[in-house]
């Protein structure tokens, strides 16, 4: 999750709830503000843990 760019729309992996989450980037504010870096490099933010994500195509 270190190469993850907030502004930028992807798909995330929420290991919580083992879901993939479609990120718009219109919280990159609030994502760059409050998410947490976690040892295993995953990314605690708002209820959710990324642990993954992807480009989408075309955005």
């Amino acid at each position: 999750m270190k190469d993850f760019d907030p502004s930028a729309p992807a798909i995330l992996h929420d290991r919580i709830s083992d879901t993939i989450i479609a990120w718009t980037g219109d919280e990159a504010a609030a994502f760059r503000r409050s998410s947490v870096a976690q040892d295993d490099g995953s990314v605690a933010w708002n209820g959710f843990v990324f642990d993954g994500w992807g480009n989408v195509l075309g955005g």
